[in-house]
């Protein structure tokens, strides 16, 4: 029996909705293809790109950390291209983190997820996905770029501290194909929702939102308790 590949699957729900898609087998980095072409036509005549591979082979994090790779086909490794009036402010990582963090509850509401600052998903002590948001502009264009890779099938071997979605589902409650396509739904719905205010501060209730997905975390030393507190974390 074939086995499933997550950034084919995703290929197909962006296809249906006649997203401007970007799909290959392997690429060095999704962000890369993404920042290379998103000034030529085929990116600026669509206010949304999604760029998706089964294996990418010089992934990063922030500050150029080295990402690790799963199994390829075992995880989605994206990067979602939208088009911003002003280059976006650094505190959109974690409202990105926070969408993430949303999406992944709204779906699956029985696992125990949580963020740990600014933009890493959780669930339990173990990392599921990362993201790397990236703004890039020529002259008054922009785009906001958001890196995502989450482990859906199995996570990287060389990380102990690394989960995948999988591994949390129990035989009652398997990985099903419309609850990945929920996923997608809500996940597009709350990273669209950023890019209004890109170049914004930071609402209270974002504020607040914020405040209770980070303290979720198990490894966290000690809770937020305050919003300067928080701004503090997510500026250093």
């Amino acid at each position: 029996m074939q086995e499933l590949q997550i950034g084919q699957i995703t290929k197909a729900w962006a296809e249906s909705h006649q997203f401007a898609t970007r799909y290959s087998k392997q690429v060095t980095s999704t962000n890369d293809l993404a920042k290379k072409n998103a000034f030529t036509d085929d990116d600026l005549e669509n206010e949304f790109a999604l760029y998706l591979t089964d294996e990418q082979t010089k992934g990063r994090g922030r500050f150029d950390r080295t990402w690790s790779m799963p199994k390829p086909g075992s995880a989605l490794i994206s990067s979602w291209s939208f088009q911003i009036m002003q280059p976006a402010k650094p505190t959109l990582t974690a409202l990105a983190g926070l969408a993430l963090y949303n999406s992944a509850q709204m779906t699956w509401p029985f696992l125990n997820w949580s963020l740990k600052a600014p933009n890493d998903l959780y669930i339990n002590n173990n990392k599921v996905a990362g993201l790397l948001l990236e703004t890039i502009s020529q002259g008054s264009e922009h785009r906001l770029i958001i890196g995502l890779g989450l482990n859906v099938l199995a996570s990287p071997e060389d990380i102990e501290t690394s989960t995948s979605l999988l591994e949390n589902l129990s035989s009652q409650t398997p990985l099903l194909g419309e609850d990945w396509i929920l996923f997608l739904e809500r996940l597009f719905f709350e990273f669209s929702l950023l890019v209004p205010s890109a170049d914004q501060d930071l609402t209270t209730t974002q504020m607040e939102s914020l405040l209770v997905a980070l303290n979720k975390y198990p490894g966290l030393e000690k809770d937020y308790t305050s919003h300067s507190e928080l701004k503090a974390e997510l500026w250093r």
